[in-house]
C-alpha cells in the first residue's frame, strides 16, 4: 500500500512538473512570439537607433530665373566640416588647428569635439579656398575622426540685383523671405541623408548616401535687364536727392506681370544680416513697394477724375469752379497753389488743381466715390505674391467727417502702396480693366512639367471710353501740366500724373511743412499702351515735387523699357528716321568689329611670340580693349562671340548664350566676383 501511495504521489509530481513545464514552454513561446511579432519593428528601430547616425542633407533648391531664363538664384555645392567627436583622438590639437581656417574661436571648436554629442557640425559652407585649406590641414595634421561633406548652397549670382523680390535661405536652405519663402515648397526639393553604422562604441565603420531631391523652378515676370536699370536709376536718384528711399515698378498693364520692381537703398542676399536691430539694414532689406503705406497726394485724383467721367457729371471740355485756390468745406479750409476760377475739366487735372478734383468728387457724392476708390483696389491687397503686402488705410463711408471727401479727392486721408497705385494707373491702360499684379508666372518640375501657372484676377473699373477719356486727360499732364519740363520721351506720346504729398510728423500727428513723398505714376505710350511705371521718392532734399524729381526717374525708365522691347515710336517720320540710324549703327559696330579682330590676332601673335607661343593668360587677355581681372567679370555689351569665347575660357567659365552678332545682356552682371566653373550666360542680337 505504501509503495503504490508513493508512486501515486511521484506521478501527481512528475505531473505537477510536467504540467509547469508545459506552461513555462507556452509562455515563453507566447513571449517570444510577442517579441518577434508584436513589438518587432519596436525592437528593430531602438536596435537601429542604437547602431546607426542620421546627417539630413539639405536638398538642391530649384532655380529661380527672370522671364528669359536667366538665373536669378541658384544652389551651389559647398563643403563643410563635421566631427564623429569620439573618433577624435586628440580634440585639443583638431581645435587648435582648425580654428584659424574655420575662423572659429579655438575653445568654442573645443566644446564642440568634448560634448555629449558624438556628430556635431564644426562650420558648414566653407569658402572654395577655406575648403581646400581645411582638407589639406586635415590631412598633414593626421586628424581622426573630422570630415568633410557637400551640402547646397544658396547663391544670387547678380548680388543686389532684385534682391527684395528674391529673398533669403537660412543655413538649411530654407526660405526666410521673399519668393524663397512664399515659394519655398516648391523650391525646397527633397532632404538626403547620410547613414552611418556605428560599433558598441558609437564610432563609424560604414556610411550610406541617400541622395536628395532637386526642387522646381520659379519662372518670374520679371525682365533681368530692365531690372538692373531701374535699380541703376534709383540708386542715382537717391544719391542726387538726398531722400531716405526710392521705389520704382514697371507693370505690364494687359497681364499684370511685374517686369521690374526695385527699392533703393538695397542689399546682397548673399549677405547675411549683421544686426536685426539695425535701423538702416532693416530699412534697406524691407520690400518698400508692397510695404510701406504713404498718402498719394495728386497721383489719387485720377479716382475723383474717373468716377465723375464714368457717372457722366463732367466731360474734359466743360469748364467748372475751382475755388480760386481756397476751398472751405466740412468747417476745413483747403489750399490750392494753383489759383484757378472757372477752367476746362482736362486743363484742371493736367495744372493739378486742387479745387478742381474736390469740385468733381463733389459731383460723384461720398458713397459712389466711396465706391470707386475701392474699384480701383485701394483699402485692400491687391494679391500679389510678395510677401508683406499692406492694405492701405481707407476709412469706411460711414466713418468720413464733412471734409474727408475733400480731402480724399487730392489724396489725404488715404494710405496706398506703390503696387496699388502703379495697378489703378495700368487699369486705365488697359482699357478700365484691373488686372491683378503678379510676379510668378510658373513653376515648372525637373521634368519641364508644369506644376503651376499664375491666373491673375480681372475686374472692369470703368468703361473702356471713360479709360480712353482719362488717357486722353493724363497725356495732357505730360504735354502741357505739371510733368511737361521733366518728360522728353522723343517720338513717344506718355501719360501720367504727378503726385506730391506732405508726410505726418510722428510726434505732432501733423503735416509737416520740410517732408514730402514725390511721386509719378503713368504709362507709355500713351496709345496702345505696353508699361505702366511708378517711382516714389520718400523725403527729398531741396526739390520735392513730383513732376521735378519723379518724374525724371519716369522718364528714364520709360526709355529704357521702350527700347529694350523695340516698341515703335508714334509717328512714322521718326520710325523712318530710326530705321536709318540703326542702320549706320549696324554698319559702324560691324567694321569696328572685324577691326577689333584683326587687333585681337595681332595682339595674340605678338604675346604668343613674345611668351615662347604658350597660352593667354586672364591677366594677358585684352577685351574691349581693357585688361580682364582674374576674378572679375568683365563687361562683355558690345563685342561679339570670339571675344567672350576667349574671355570665358581663359577666366575657366562655362559660356552659355543665344542669339548671334553683339553682346547685349550678360549674367553674371559686370564687375561681379566670380569663381572658376560659374555659369555665364551672354545673348546676342
Amino acid at each position: 500500500m505504501r509503495a503504490r501511495r508513493g508512486e501515486e504521489q511521484l506521478g501527481r509530481r512528475g505531473l505537477c512538473i510536467a504540467l509547469l513545464f508545459l506552461v513555462w514552454m507556452v509562455a515563453l513561446i507566447w513571449r517570444l512570439a510577442y517579441l518577434q511579432v508584436t513589438r518587432h519593428d519596436d525592437y528593430r528601430l531602438r536596435a537601429d537607433a542604437q547602431r546607426q547616425e542620421t546627417i539630413t542633407i539639405s536638398p538642391q533648391r530649384g532655380a529661380i530665373v527672370d522671364r528669359r531664363g536667366w538665373e536669378l538664384a541658384r544652389s551651389e555645392s559647398a563643403d563643410s566640416v563635421f566631427a564623429y567627436a569620439r573618433q577624435v583622438k586628440e580634440p585639443e590639437k583638431a581645435a587648435r588647428t582648425l580654428a584659424p581656417l574655420l575662423g572659429e574661436s579655438q575653445d568654442t571648436l573645443l566644446k564642440k569635439l568634448t560634448g555629449e554629442a558624438n556628430f556635431v557640425w564644426l562650420k558648414r559652407k566653407l569658402d572654395f579656398d577655406v575648403a581646400q585649406a581645411a582638407t589639406r590641414e586635415i590631412e598633414r595634421s593626421k586628424l581622426t575622426g573630422i570630415h568633410l561633406v557637400k551640402e547646397p548652397q544658396r547663391s544670387y549670382p547678380n548680388g543686389p540685383l532684385a534682391a527684395h523680390l528674391l529673398g533669403q535661405v537660412d543655413i538649411d536652405e530654407q526660405g526666410i523671405a521673399g519668393l524663397e519663402k512664399t515659394h519655398d515648397k516648391y523650391l525646397r526639393g527633397q532632404p538626403g541623408s547620410v547613414l552611418l553604422e556605428t560599433d558598441a562604441l558609437r564610432r563609424p565603420y560604414d556610411r550610406r548616401d541617400r541622395p536628395s531631391t532637386s526642387g522646381s523652378q520659379v519662372v518670374t515676370t520679371l525682365d533681368l535687364g530692365l531690372q538692373h536699370k531701374v535699380e541703376e536709376f534709383l540708386a542715382e536718384a537717391l544719391q542726387a536727392t538726398h531722400a531716405r528711399g526710392a521705389t520704382a515698378i514697371v507693370l505690364d498693364p494687359k497681364t499684370g506681370e511685374i517686369l521690374a520692381l526695385a527699392n533703393a537703398p538695397t542689399f546682397d542676399p548673399n549677405q547675411r544680416p549683421k544686426s536685426s536691430t539695425n535701423p538702416d539694414e532693416k530699412h534697406a532689406r524691407e520690400n518698400r513697394a508692397v510695404t510701406a503705406t504713404y498718402e498719394p497726394g495728386s497721383v489719387f485724383k485720377l479716382v475723383a477724375y474717373s468716377a465723375a467721367i464714368e457717372e457722366g457729371l463732367a466731360r474734359p471740355d466743360e469748364k467748372i469752379d475751382c475755388f480760386n485756390g481756397r476751398i472751405e468745406i466740412g468747417g476745413s479750409v483747403i489750399r490750392d497753389t494753383h489759383s484757378l476760377g472757372m477752367t476746362p475739366v482736362a486743363e484742371a487735372l493736367a495744372k493739378s488743381s486742387n479745387g478742381g478734383a474736390i469740385r468733381v468728387a463733389l459731383r460723384v457724392g461720398e458713397e459712389r466715390f466711396s465706391d470707386y476708390i475701392a474699384r480701383f483696389g485701394f483699402g485692400h491687397k491687391t494679391g500679389v505674391d510678395i510677401l508683406g503686402e499692406a492694405a492701405g488705410i481707407v476709412a469706411d463711408v460711414s466713418k468720413w467727417r464733412k471734409s474727408s471727401i475733400a480731402y480724399m479727392a487730392i489724396g489725404h486721408e488715404v494710405g496706398v502702396t506703390a503696387i496699388q497705385a502703379v495697378a489703378a494707373m495700368a487699369a486705365i491702360a488697359n482699357g478700365g480693366v484691373w488686372v491683378q499684379p503678379h510676379l510668378v508666372k510658373q513653376v515648372t518640375g525637373a521634368d519641364g512639367r508644369v506644376i503651376f501657372e499664375a491666373k491673375p484676377e480681372t475686374r472692369r473699373v470703368v468703361s473702356e471710353q471713360t479709360a480712353l477719356t482719362m488717357a486722353s486727360m493724363l497725356e495732357l499732364v505730360v504735354s502741357a501740366g505739371t510733368a511737361r519740363r521733366a518728360m522728353q520721351l522723343a517720338g513717344y506720346a506718355a501719360a501720367g500724373k504727378t503726385g506730391t504729398a506732405q508726410t505726418i510728423n510722428p510726434i505732432t500727428h501733423r503735416y509737416s511743412q520740410t517732408e514730402f513723398v514725390a511721386s509719378f505714376a503713368g504709362f507709355v505710350p500713351a496709345t496702345n499702351p505696353r508699361f505702366a511705371i511708378i517711382v516714389t521718392l520718400d523725403r527729398p532734399v531741396g526739390l520735392h515735387q513730383g513732376g521735378q524729381v519723379s518724374a525724371p526717374v519716369f522718364n528714364r525708365i520709360a526709355e529704357a523699357a521702350l527700347g529694350d522691347y523695340a516698341v515703335p515710336p508714334n509717328t512714322q517720320a521718326f520710325r523712318d528716321t530710326l530705321v536709318k540710324v540703326e542702320q549706320r549703327a549696324r554698319e559702324q559696330a560691324a567694321k569696328e568689329e572685324q577691326a577689333r579682330k584683326k587687333a585681337e590676332v595681332a595682339a595674340a601673335k605678338s604675346q604668343a611670340e613674345s611668351n615662347g607661343d604658350q597660352a593667354l593668360t586672364a591677366n594677358q587677355l585684352v577685351v574691349a580693349s581693357r585688361a580682364v581681372e582674374p576674378g572679375v567679370m568683365p563687361d562683355f555689351r558690345g563685342y561679339g562671340l570670339r571675344a567672350v569665347v576667349r574671355a570665358c575660357s581663359n577666366l575657366d567659365l562655362k559660356l552659355k548664350f543665344n542669339g548671334s552678332g553683339l553682346a547685349v545682356r550678360q549674367m553674371p552682371a559686370p564687375g561681379t566676383r566670380v569663381k572658376p566653373g560659374e555659369i555665364c550666360q551672354v545673348e546676342f542680337q
